[in-house]
């Protein structure tokens, strides 16, 4: 496409098809937000064409697609309004600017957006509905029971409208206080998402037993924390890792530290996943933990401290938060051993209910069934234990995440002091900075701390069956409001 760019540049559709080529290929290698020096080249092709082009609509499209890639909606919105207005029959556009303005935490606009969908098409299907309901249930068009439950119980229909049609249901029947139809409804939307995208659960214990087997292994050879490695440390930002289940605090305390004037947080960023694959190739986490050498590891430090840099040359420190990272938190100790890694938990009910509860962009494979559920939260425990058993620097801090909301400035000041940060007061006013945060937490995270969603987890209770025995499972400290997180110890 370059080469047909370059002989042929009068032709705007060679551009086009140059910048959606390069943009597809970053997706590939991280689908969600990363750095992409490309994206620069495709950026460059499509602003500089003008309104006449023929090409123009389609290439506009694509570069608001790339700003939402990038998280700046504040350049992507004008583009879609603007397309949208000209373009009032192009739904799946509609669809998209509404499900931008959600996961930006623009309430109005993304609930309004989703009312004229469903107003000027008939057959929206369910993605403006879930919005809706996720965002403010009482705007609920009137007839939005009897659409939804017909797209939820037709089997014709694709899972992903089953699933969202069924978690809209869901939600609305949450806010009627009607909790058993609402779980009933979770359950369809699930049952859905498994048919269509089934997992190995076996696999999935099998890795994090072999993740495990590489930690204990490090102890005993002296690889652990990567003890005495010696690396100069490098210009520009270092990197904080914040790891943990989905819904487990890890948005809350990234808001917290990104209020530092010496810190930028990054959300989840695909960076770390991304070098993994570019420097060892694309192979399981186990498996990029067995090919890590010398050299390998300094070109991961370059390649992730190269994109930290770019995200806020001028911060001390920049945050990693996204969930999944606690698969390669061994990879992470040998690569970045000075860095500090801080992990948020809540309680296990509250945690498993709340990915159960949650439309995720992605359903997450794992919590379809209610027994995998609880299966692999335990997993997951387990190996998150195995890390701290063999955290010989103090690498790791525990953070729980009750604890953060009973006594929030006692907690953030001792998690700032393990990341070698002094504290600020406007930590505990991450909310008035502004910044949008594209998580399944985009509400909460935009008010100041609160106890609201503690306890939430209760009204499911009696229909969560499997899920009851992770209480007996895995202990829940009975901790005093004032008492600090131990850094060395892990509950869930």
């Amino acid at each position: 496409m370059e080469e047909r760019h370059r002989a042929a540049p009068q032709y705007s559709v060679f551009a086009l098809m140059l910048a959606d080529v390069i943009f597809r290929h970053q997706c590939k290698l991280s689908p969600g937000r990363s750095y992409a020096p490309k994206l620069a080249q495709a950026i460059e092709l499509l602003e500089n064409t003008a309104p006449s082009d023929p090409c123009y609509r389609d290439m506009q499209t694509l570069l608001a697609r790339i700003y939402l890639y990038k998280e700046e909606h504040e350049k992507a919105f004008p583009l879609l309004e603007n397309i949208t207005q000209k373009q009032p029959q192009n739904r799946a556009l509609r669809e998209l600017l509404a499900s931008s303005y959600a996961i930006s935490g623009e309430v109005e606009k993304a609930v309004s957006t989703s009312l004229a969908i469903i107003h000027d098409f008939p057959d929206a299907g369910a993605q403006p509905f879930i919005i809706i309901s996720f965002m403010r249930p009482q705007s609920m068009p009137e007839n939005a029971r009897e659409v939804l439950t017909e797209i939820a119980i037709n089997p014709q229909n694709d899972a992903e409208q089953v699933y969202k049609a069924s978690f809209a249901l869901a939600r609305m029947d949450e806010a009627d206080g009607n909790m058993k139809s609402a779980f009933d409804w979770y359950q369809t939307g699930h049952a859905a998402s498994r048919k269509a995208r089934p997992i190995d659960m076996v696999a999935e214990f099998h890795e994090m037993n072999r993740v495990a087997e590489f930690a204990r292994n490090a102890v005993a050879d002296d690889l652990g924390d990567a003890k005495g490695a010696s690396f100069e440390r490098e210009d520009g930002p270092q990197p904080i890792f914040i790891v943990g289940m989905p819904r487990s605090g890890t948005t809350l305390t990234e808001r917290i530290l990104g209020a530092h004037p010496d810190v930028y947080a990054a959300g989840e960023i695909g960076d770390l996943s991304r070098v993994l694959a570019e420097v060892i190739g694309p192979c399981s986490f186990s498996e990029q933990i067995a090919r890590l050498n010398k050299k390998t590891i300094a070109e991961i430090r370059k390649r992730y401290l190269a994109a930290m840099k770019a995200y806020a040359p001028n911060a001390r420190f920049i945050t990693n938060k996204t969930p999944a990272n606690f698969l390669r938190l061994e990879a992470i100790r040998r690569i970045f051993p000075e860095a500090p890694i801080i992990h948020t938990h809540r309680h296990p009910l509250a945690t498993c209910l709340s990915i159960y509860t949650t439309p995720f962009a992605v359903p997450m494979r794992f919590a379809d069934d209610l027994g995998d559920l609880a299966d692999y939260y335990r997993g997951y425990n387990t190996l998150m234990n195995v890390f701290f058993e063999t955290d010989q620097h103090g690498m790791l801090y525990d953070l729980r995440y009750e604890e953060l909301v009973a006594n929030p400035e006692s907690v953030a000041k001792d998690y700032l002091a393990h990341c070698g940060l002094d504290w600020h007061e406007q930590c505990l006013e991450f909310y008035r900075d502004g910044k949008t945060s594209t998580t399944a937490s985009m509400i909460q995270v935009r008010r100041p701390i609160n106890k609201d969603s503690l306890g939430k987890w209760q009204r499911f209770e009696p229909f969560i069956g499997p899920l009851a025995d992770l209480v007996a499972d895995i202990a829940v400290p009975d901790k005093k409001a004032d008492k600090k997180s131990t850094r060395k110890t892990f509950a869930a």
